[in-house]
């Protein structure tokens, strides 16, 4: 685990790095004569990220140390920005005169002067490491060492480095004595944290007083000490506390007899090492079992030790204490019961405060099935040394009870009181969790439990099961409920939870020896006695072969339950090649599928349904009650609060029953929704959510924190697209190109894993097996946006924000649509100097760009409101601009001619806008690679569903078009004919405006003189009601009325013509392109010619593709082989239901062969004679095809086709029949608009998983006849969107039996 500040700081470094090694750095460098200032500030960068991986490697993470990792992350956006500003004004540079002499001197001073200040930064950052030795030198393998506080410091400093504010220390309790807490009268099992403010020193000497202390002593039956070593050791453990359990229990060493000590230890030891493991285990049990103890736990560092070590200690009620010493806050604030009470215990010195926690005295006991900590069923079980069997074989041993341990004996091991040999070891009276208790996952742990099977099985191979999904979805519950049902029969069982760091040698004997106990047990049950054996003595090769045999003669069922890695597997799997089944938990998916490796094997926890939510809600809050009142001011809290929780049994249970013991009103549990994200920080009960959440967090490598806290920009329960922020990782430089992979298949990877590691939740999508599209879950994103907010990484403007603790520069700013546009704050309250990303939800401002922002690289204005032409004139001063995207911004007709500034620009993506053409600076942009238009026509951007109402109203073509009078249409004609004239005669014949700019001001002018129109901002409502006249708004400009009425006259005129983009002369020298769509070659056959030299095309989209055209078209795209996806459309035609697209195609001229995705769009007459060749096809989407059976029948032959989409008019004929054998890949068909019956003959569409039936509510001729579903052996889904098809393919269903799930549109 390491800090966030240490992460993101390693992988700006990282960033700053690469590009100061790159070769466009180094060709600035040369130009501008700065090579050497350069080449000192790249070694320095080196220098500091070998600094930061030694740190990471000692696990160094001081207060100091991350203070100075901020500053090599501020330094190294620094460099990197400079470093790209100044290749930018290189590249901006004239030729020199004579081809010697630089046309810019100054220019040049002043860069070399910045170069001089970048260096002399990171000069003093790098030698701040030295000045305040944070790390020592690695060779000689010591420990970092921090600088302290200051000799003069507080106290109040002192906690405040520890993360203590005025608050918390206000709430600290008078000085707490620890005797008294340790002697104290009640009768619960107690733990006491000690924590102190400046590492160990003075808590072992506080502890040591009162643990050495006689009259304390007297008062337990046993005591113990324990140091926990590293990694933790559980036999080891439960060594050493039954050795001092004999040493100092009242029944040996009396008091007065200290001569005897040194013998009766000595005896201990000898006859210790002669006991056998399971000996070990009695003695221990018996010991706790009948004795209350006093045991000591020094320097415990991680929860999951806690977690493990707690399992060993039952509540007796009999006055039992332990006390932990730790170096960390959070260790003993979750370690101590809950709710916790703080106190200070001593202080030592102005810099050393040691705290002791320990439960409230005045608060009622937390009820026992609640939680107590990170959800304790999940770790506790098999955490110990004994499995979850055992734990409850051991808890029914302490239960009946047993006598005191008898004095030493004569013989070779310790002897055992008569009650324990008495015991009955039957492994079956186990305790099982009644069934109520796991809601909402009966169907998912019969799937497991089918999965498992019975002993008796004739399958001797070795079942891998993995059940895998985000931390707290209750994967170790749901196993466990499995792993003691009742319904798998006689299995031999062991279970075993991967503790950190992983111990493979202590997880396998810790495997070996549950089963042998229990082979033992049998035994002794049946009468039978046979030599036992000694596993924690054994060598590891021993134990080996002993765990081999015992999986070859039983018939084991084997739980791992929290795996972390494939390694870990590895390292154990050939040990278990004998075990029948394994059942493990994960986070991971990867994990699961490397461990199972078949797909049925693998089972993918998801959030509880609403109704099970609701169900473990009620059961936690309301506990036995078997009647409550919830009346609806609680109900719709109580939505609130599940919505927040969104299905995460961890955080139902754990608010529930922390609402449990609250007054039950709906105004307490508004105030916990109201302030949930800072009860989920501070409040010890809520705090476990959080903890286990972060361990997915922390797991993540450093480059994939950065990625994931990115996301923190995106607004709650946002829907985030896949393509989009892959792009925007992209441009930011979290993506970069690497051996053999592509900067965009990096990005892709990065996706997924977090997909893979249940930090982003994915979106059903329209192909199984893709995801295009993700969200974050609500508490999930708590810690995203507090982490991002930590280090200044992001920083989001919305209602309610606050700007006090904003310190230093924001480098990724978000602007929610709920906050209030005030310009004051923005540009005078936040440094915006630093800035690399602007992303706007809402409503749009002017000032929103303004020139301190100098390094933006990515500016994300999807679905804004209220952008205007006028407005992207500032767009183009963004020189370090890699990604816009405008797309959705529906009042955006024409792109600036400043856009050829953009020298930087990588994605372009205006789709949804009513820009129709592309200006010629475009040709400019050499490094673009992705340019997304619309591909459809202002009337098309009706037919997507996808915009909001906000949206239509932000639409300033159908706002004032109407308004312009057909009457006087005529009069604006001569207006025109006048305005020509006019130009003609003066100076600007050379600079003639369009026709259609001089028509709309002509246009505008007389609307206003009419009084149809006014040009300043009124209240529209008002002034509509009164004067029956349009205001014109006011972020709306003559320029952009200008660009309207261009826009609508080419509409009105050849509207045919504004389906895609018309690109200008010369997009061929953007060699860089490798997504270019949808472009129009209705214009033209230049833009054709030149689509020809773009061999480097991967995705292609054409409209405009006419029979006088397409002769050209396919032979100039025919030899790139490099395009995977080609979407071909006759939109742009003036005739477009009577063309066709393949007329030309055949013989010797064929479509690109490595196509993988084809989409058309017009009429197919040769599909037959060019089909076959694009046998790497996997997806095609059809629509107007009018194809007929035998070229339907051409496309089923196709070897690697999985999705087919068939549209309106794709078919000639009403009704539709798959002939068999056909289609042999096919997983998802798609109909639409074209059905009246459907057929599927025997074989067709062998592998088909989803059926989509869309369209049969419009269609004319509805839908009749669905016949051959019986055929579809391996079929899951019917998505319907009528009641009426729906009884129709359920009737066909029910006929046979299947599993097949029907979804409605």
């Amino acid at each position: 685990m390491e800090a966030t500040a240490v992460s993101i700081g390693k992988a700006v470094l990282n960033g700053a790095l690469g590009y100061a090694k790159s070769k466009a750095a180094e060709e600035m460098a040369l130009q501008l004569g700065v090579e050497d200032d350069v080449s000192f500030i790249t070694d320095e960068l080196e220098m500091m990220q070998s600094f930061l991986m030694a740190a990471d490697e000692e696990r160094a993470q001081t207060k100091v140390l991350t203070t100075w990792v901020k500053h090599v992350r501020d330094v190294s956006y620094n460099v990197e920005d400079n470093l790209v500003d100044f290749e930018i004004h290189a590249g901006r540079e004239k030729p020199p005169i004579l081809g010697c002499v630089p046309r810019n001197m100054r220019h040049r001073r002043r860069i070399a002067k910045e170069v001089k200040k970048l260096k002399a930064k990171v000069e003093d950052v790098s030698n701040r490491n030295l000045r305040y030795r944070l790390i020592k030198d690695g060779a000689g393998g010591s420990k970092p060492s921090s600088v302290g506080v200051e000799q003069g410091g507080t106290a109040g400093d002192v906690t405040s480095m520890f993360g203590i504010d005025e608050a918390w220390r206000q709430a600290l309790e008078p000085k707490m004595d620890l005797s008294q807490l340790i002697t104290s009268a009640e009768v619960d099992l107690r733990v006491i944290a000690v924590w102190g403010t400046n590492s160990d020193l003075g808590k072992t000497s506080e502890i040591s007083k009162v643990f050495d202390d006689p009259d304390v002593k007297k008062k337990f039956g046993c005591t113990a000490w324990l140091r926990l070593m590293r990694p933790f050791d559980q036999k080891g453990f439960l060594h050493s506390i039954v050795r001092q359990f004999y040493v100092n229990s009242s029944q040996v060493q009396q008091p007065g007899i200290a001569q005897e000590e040194t013998v009766v230890g000595a005896d201990v030891l000898m006859k210790m090492e002669k006991m056998e493991q399971i000996d070990l285990v009695r003695e221990f049990c018996a010991h706790v079992s009948s004795n209350n103890y006093l045991i000591v736990i020094d320097d415990l560092s991680t929860i999951d030790e806690w977690h493990c070590i707690k399992t060993y200690f039952p509540d007796k009620k009999n006055r039992s204490r332990i006390v932990v010493a730790t170096q960390k806050i959070e260790i003993a604030s979750l370690c101590t019961e809950q709710p916790y009470q703080a106190s200070e215990l001593k202080q030592l010195s102005s810099d050393q405060i040691l705290y002791v926690f320990h439960k409230k005295f005045e608060k009622s006991e937390m009820d026992s099935s609640e939680p107590i900590s990170v959800s304790t069923a999940a770790t506790t079980v098999g955490s110990s040394l004994m499995s979850t069997n055992e734990n409850e074989n051991v808890n029914e041993i302490q239960e009946e009870g047993g006598q005191q341990p008898q004095g030493m004996g004569s013989g070779n091991a310790l002897s055992t009181t008569s009650a324990v040999e008495k015991m009955k070891l039957d492994r079956s009276n186990t305790i099982v969790i009644p069934e109520d208790v796991i809601v909402g996952r009966s169907t998912e742990k019969q799937k497991v439990i089918n999965s498992v099977g019975q002993p008796n099985d004739n399958t001797s191979s070795l079942k891998v099961i993995s059940v895998w999904g985000m931390g707290g979805i209750g994967k170790t519950t749901l196993v466990r409920t499995v792993y003691r049902s009742q319904q798998l029969g006689g299995w031999k069982r062991a279970w075993a939870t991967a503790l950190r760091p992983f111990s493979p040698d202590a997880l396998l004997r810790n495997l070996c020896l549950q089963l042998l106990i229990g082979i033992q047990e049998d035994s002794m049950a049946g009468g039978d006695t046979q030599k036992k054996k000694n596993v924690g003595t054994m060598g590891f090769q021993d134990m080996i072969i002993e765990l081999s045999q015992l999986l070859e003669k039983q018939k084991c069922l084997i739980v791992l339950d929290d795996l972390s890695s494939n390694q870990e597997w590895d390292s154990i799997k050939d040990y278990l090649a004998k075990a029948r089944r394994v059942i493990l938990t994960t986070r991971e998916k990867t994990v699961a599928k490397h461990c199972s490796g078949d797909d049925g094997n693998m089972h993918c926890l998801n959030g509880l349904e609403d109704d099970a939510a609701f169900e473990l809600f009620k059961k936690k809050v309301f506990k036995d009650a078997r009647s409550f009142d919830l009346h609806p001011g609680m109900l719709d809290q109580a939505n609130l609060i599940l919505k927040k929780c969104d299905g995460l049994p961890l955080a139902i249970s754990t608010i529930g029953g922390y609402l449990a013991n609250k007054p039950k009103t709906a105004m307490e549990w508004r105030k916990l929704n109201e302030g949930l994200s800072a009860e989920l920080e501070i409040n010890p009960e809520l705090k476990m959510i959080k903890t286990v959440l972060m361990r997915s967090y922390d797991g993540l490598p450093y480059g994939l924190k950065s990625s994931f806290l990115y996301l923190s920009i995106f607004p709650e329960d946002h829907i985030i697209q896949r393509k989009r922020v892959v792009r925007r990782w992209i441009a930011e430089g979290y993506s970069r190109e690497m051996q053999h992979m592509a900067a965009e298949q990096v990005a892709g990877k990065q996706f997924d894993e977090l997909l893979d590691r249940s930090m982003i939740l994915p979106l059903e999508a329209r192909t199984p097996g893709s995801i295009d599209s993700c969200q974050l879950h609500d508490l999930i994103r708590e810690i995203c946006v507090s982490k991002a907010r930590e280090d200044n990484l992001v920083f989001t403007l919305e209602e309610g924000c606050s700007l006090g603790g904003v310190q230093g520069a924001i480098r990724h700013l978000a602007i929610s649509s709920n906050w209030k546009r005030d310009k004051e704050v923005m540009q005078r309250m936040l440094d915006l100097s630093h800035i690399r990303s602007l992303t706007v939800f809402g409503e749009w401002r002017s000032f929103f760009i303004c020139s301190k922002m100098r390094f933006v690289r990515v500016l994300d204005l999807e679905d804004t409101v209220g952008l205007r032409d006028h407005h992207l004139g500032r767009i183009g001063e963004l020189l370090h601009l890699r990604y816009l995207s405008l797309r959705g911004c529906r009042s955006i007709f024409e792109l600036p001619d400043s856009f050829a500034n953009l020298r930087q620009l990588q994605t372009l993506d205006i789709r949804g806008t009513l820009i129709w053409r592309l200006p010629v600076g475009v040709t400019k942009l050499q490094k673009l690679q992705y340019l997304h238009a619309s591909g459809c026509s202002y009337l098309g951007l009706f037919r997507d569903d996808k915009f909001g109402d906000d949206i239509f109203r932000d639409d300033i073509f159908s706002t004032y078009r109407h308004f312009i009078p057909v009457e006087y249409d005529m009069r604006y004609r001569r207006l025109i004919l006048q305005a020509r004239e006019m130009y003609r005669s003066q100076w600007l014949e050379h600079h003639t405006p369009c026709v259609c700019c001089v028509y709309a001001l002509s246009a505008c002018n007389l609307l206003r003189a009419m009084g149809h129109l006014v040009w300043r901002p009124q209240r529209l409502e008002h002034h509509m009601e009164r004067t029956r006249t349009h205001v014109l708004e006011e972020a709306v400009s003559r320029h952009d009325i200008c660009n309207l009425h261009c826009y609508f006259t080419t509409y009105d005129a050849e509207s045919h013509k504004l389906y895609g983009i018309k690109v200008p002369r010369g997009i061929s020298k953007l060699k860089a392109l490798h997504t270019l769509r949808d472009i129009n070659v209705a214009w033209g056959n230049a833009a054709i010619q030149e689509l020809g030299e773009l061999t480097q095309l991967r995705k292609l989209g054409v409209v405009g593709v006419i029979r006088t055209n397409n002769g050209k078209f396919w032979p100039a795209i025919a030899e790139h082989n490099q395009l995977r996806s080609l979407s071909v459309d006759f939109e742009g035609s003036s005739s477009p239901y009577v063309e066709s697209l393949d007329d030309c195609l055949g013989g010797n001229l064929m479509p690109p062969k490595c196509l993988e995705s084809l989409k058309m769009r017009g009429m197919l007459i040769k599909v037959t004679e060019w089909v076959h060749w694009l046998q790497n096809l996997s997806k095609l989407q059809l629509q107007y095809t009018q194809l007929n059976q035998e070229a339907l029948e051409a496309i089923g032959k196709l070897p690697n086709l999985v999705v087919l989409r068939l549209s309106w008019r794709s078919i000639l004929r009403s009704k539709l029949c798959f002939p068999g054998p056909s289609f042999p890949s096919i997983l998802v068909l798609e109909l639409s608009y074209i059905l009246e019956l459907l057929e599927f003959e025997r074989n067709a569409t062998p592998n088909l998983e989803v059926l989509v039936l869309q369209g049969t509510v419009w269609c004319n001729s509805r839908l009749r006849e669905v016949s051959g579903l019986e055929f579809l052996t391996s079929l899951k889904e019917i998505r319907l969107d009528s009641d009426r098809a729906k009884e129709l393919v359920q009737s066909k269903l029910a006929e046979y039996s299947n599993n097949v799930t029907i979804k409605m549109l």
